[in-house]
């Protein structure tokens, strides 16, 4: 079994948010009511006069006056609360004594002694309390120096997002600056206490004053595995415009060497892109192999690149592009069983067409085959011509699909296939049924290259008729339940679809297979994906929807629907499997439920009446409470075969289960029942209050489905609410293994 232990530490060069766009810090358990303390901001405060009121005023000498008794001095969006003050109208200077309150938009001080400054808003105070209303903060210094609503410097001051009577945490620091207008705030000589405990020392920190982004180090992680050894992880996070971002993650294992890994991300008015990368020279755990493996002294390295974009008008393009170095590296450094199982990378660049009538695609796409997965063909090109123009002459719909693609592949046979269809149908509609004739045509050509098998057609046609009729009948009537007013319909439908039998055996088959059976399947046209098999047809499929809808939100709350396809004549064309003579297929069936706003469920089941058997099922039960609370329980079943020991069957269960406003658990039992063996096992607990928050998970999980290998990973993380946002990793794999975590 391999071990991780992960410890994400606190933090202190960080960035409040890992999103392009800022996100807002999560202050959902603090009381912000006091912010109504903070005045609202004034454009241009020098451009309004003083004004100043208190129970007792003297002119001691020309331009100064003392003020006595509830002493108030208001100037534009400043004002100043004392027992006593003096104001000197030519320099503009106040000095006031006893209980003193000076507030604006931002900051709010309470102190004993001030001195300031009304013309430029500079000024000093002495044993001072303070507040910030943006990042929520607040603290105690010896000194304030005040540079108007640019800067601020405190001494000997304490910092803590914590309400007031709450010291949870707490930094202390000899020297703090607060950039406002940058809103960057700066500490020397610090000490972080968690509990009145010190945990963190640190010659010089920087933190944010508000929810924008800014540079700095992010949540770093140690631990250690079979598989890394000593593993320490330094992420960095570059904020370098408002539109784009860099993380940078230095990346050391005793057991293979030191490794970078980079993150760049971009926005611009008509797309966005992401670039990952990744290199570890020389992986010294590749080092002791011999002479034959191919790792031996291997440099281990990956990029990806995933971009979108949007240009003129209904035009748009992607890019998706990924490499590794060797087989083993998404084994050897992801996490999941999903990534370490992949078994090709996808590289490709798409454009697009939408109109209102008329879709274009046009594609390059080709892949890295890792292990000894049989190699897909490339694209290289595929273009694509998919379009309709409805209500024509005598109510007709005229349709059009075409494609070329031209194949390439390193060992197989290889070229080019030019597909069209066209068609003309006959939509009907009432309120109460419809019917929908439809007759096409479709012809397809090859141009093959000279490793075709010796005395087959290298430039091979097939050319067949595809008639289809697709009916259906709406029926509803009134209900009432639990004293709420229903709609409840029953819609049989009936679709039937004739497709002569072609010889399809000296066509290759480059990108068809068949499809998975479903209740989609019962209506379309063909029963293969791509286009080098076009099945044969002579059947009729029937099925029956029934639903529940509230008259007043026009919300579904119930939907099941079943159905089955009769077959008059056998189905010939087949890919890698037996020759269809079955009169029916299984029955298939599907079921969706909002039992109360809360609660929903969805099932579906393929089953087959000959032999009373189920060849596919799957059943979700999810529940969405307040305060976060999460239960999602799911079973999983196919057969691929004819024995119940071939496909799989799976159950997944996962919960998030608050106790209270700060505690809660969070879990998952994902569990192959076919093998015995479960797939992951997570427990974790969450605590959450106004100005901290900490976590704890255990996770429990294999990479590769066969391997025995088992991993072990335990995460701890702690988030000090205006030093940093903590958790990113943690929160990404709660994401992704409980359902709904975080939405």
């Amino acid at each position: 079994m391999r071990k991780l232990i992960v410890f994400s530490a606190v933090t202190l060069f960080s960035v409040n948010s890992m999103t392009v766009i800022a996100e807002s810090s999560d202050w959902q358990h603090c009381d912000i009511a006091a912010d109504a303390d903070f005045l609202p901001h004034v454009a241009n405060p020098e451009q309004t006069a003083v004004d100043v009121t208190a129970d007792n005023a003297q002119l001691v000498e020309e331009g100064t006056s003392v003020f006595s008794g509830n002493v108030l001095v208001k100037r534009g969006g400043q004002e100043l609360q004392a027992n006593r003050a003096t104001y000197n109208q030519t320099s503009g200077i106040v000095t006031a004594q006893g209980d003193i309150q000076l507030r604006d938009s931002e900051i709010i001080l309470n102190s004993e002694q001030a001195e300031w400054s009304l013309v430029d808003d500079s000024g000093s105070m002495i044993d001072a309390e303070y507040r910030l209303r943006e990042s929520h903060a607040r603290g105690h210094a010896s000194h304030v120096f005040r540079q108007g609503t640019i800067h601020t410097t405190l001494k000997n001051a304490s910092y803590t997002t914590c309400p007031v009577g709450d010291n949870s945490w707490l930094l202390n620091a000899t020297n703090v600056n607060l950039d406002h207008d940058r809103a960057i705030g700066t500490a020397e000589d610090v000490v972080i206490r968690l509990g009145g405990w010190p945990i963190f020392y640190t010659p010089y920190i920087s933190f944010p004053l508000n929810d924008d982004r800014k540079s700095g180090f992010l949540t770093p992680s140690i631990g250690n595995s079979d598989e890394t050894g000593f593993d320490v992880r330094t992420p960095y996070y570059w904020n370098i415009a408002p539109d784009m971002d860099a993380i940078l993650t230095p990346r050391y294992m005793s057991e293979r060497g030191l490794m970078l890994n980079g993150e760049f991300r971009y926005l611009y008015d008509r797309g966005e892109g992401q670039v990952n990368a990744g290199f570890l020279a020389d992986d010294d755990l590749k080092k002791n192999g011999d002479d034959f493996n191919p790792y031996y002294h291997k440099d281990r390295k990956h990029f990806s690149l995933q971009h979108k974009s949007k240009f003129f008008t209904n035009w748009k393009a992607d890019i998706d592009y990924n490499y590794v170095s060797d087989d083993d590296y998404l084994e050897d450094f992801g996490s999941t069983l999903s990534l370490a199982s992949t078994t090709h990378l996808n590289r490709r660049l798409k454009v697009g067409y939408t109109g209102d009538n008329w879709e274009f695609i046009g594609r390059l796409q080709g892949y890295q085959t890792l292990t000894d997965a049989s190699k897909p063909y490339q694209r290289l090109p595929q273009l694509k011509l998919r379009g309709s123009l409805p209500d024509q002459f005598m109510g007709l719909t005229y349709g059009m699909t075409a494609e070329y693609v031209d194949f390439e592949h390193d060992d197989d046979v290889a070229g080019q296939r030019f597909d069209i269809e066209p068609s003309v149908s006959l939509p009907w509609t009432s309120a109460a049924a419809f019917i929908t004739p439809r007759l096409a045509l479709r012809h397809t050509r090859y141009d093959l290259d000279d490793n075709v098998t010796p005395g087959l057609d290298k430039s091979p046609t097939r050319t067949l008729p595809i008639a289809s009729i697709d009916s259906g009948l709406f029926f509803e009537r009134d209900m009432t339940l639990g004293g709420s007013s229903y709609i409840h319909t029953l819609e049989p439908r009936a679709f039937y679809l004739y497709i002569p039998e072609r010889n399809q055996s000296d066509i290759p088959v480059f990108d068809s297979s068949l499809r998975t059976f479903n209740m989609g399947q019962l209506f379309a046209y063909d029963r293969f994906s791509g286009s080098d098999r076009v099945g044969d047809a002579n059947q009729l499929s029937l099925a029956l929807t029934s639903r529940i809808i509230d008259r007043q939100t026009g919300r579904e709350n119930f939907r099941a629907s079943i159905g089955q396809i009769r077959y008059f004549s056998d189905r010939d064309v087949v890919i890698n499997e037996d020759v269809g003579t079955r009169s029916d297929s299984d029955y298939v069936a599907e079921i969706a439920a909002s039992i109360a706003e809360e609660w929903s469920v969805r099932g579906e089941i393929q089953w087959n009446p000959h032999g009373d058997t189920s060849n596919m099922s799957a059943l979700q039960l999810r529940y969405r409470g307040d305060n976060g609370r999460i239960l999602n329980l799911s079973h999983r079943y196919r057969r691929d075969g004819a024995s119940e020991l071939d496909g799989l069957e799976q159950v997944d269960i996962s919960a998030r289960i608050p106790f209270n406003n700060q505690w809660s658990m969070v879990g998952r039992w994902y569990r192959s029942l076919k093998d015995s063996r479960t797939l992951e096992g997570l427990l974790g607990i969450e605590y959450q209050n106004c100005c901290w928050a900490t976590r704890l998970v255990a996770r429990n999980y294999i990479n590769d489905a066969d391997d025995d290998d088992r991993n072990l990973a335990i995460f701890f993380q702690l988030e000090l609410k205006g030093l940093g946002d903590f958790g990113e990793k943690t929160e990404k794999l709660l994401e992704r293994s409980i359902l709904g975590y975080g939405s």
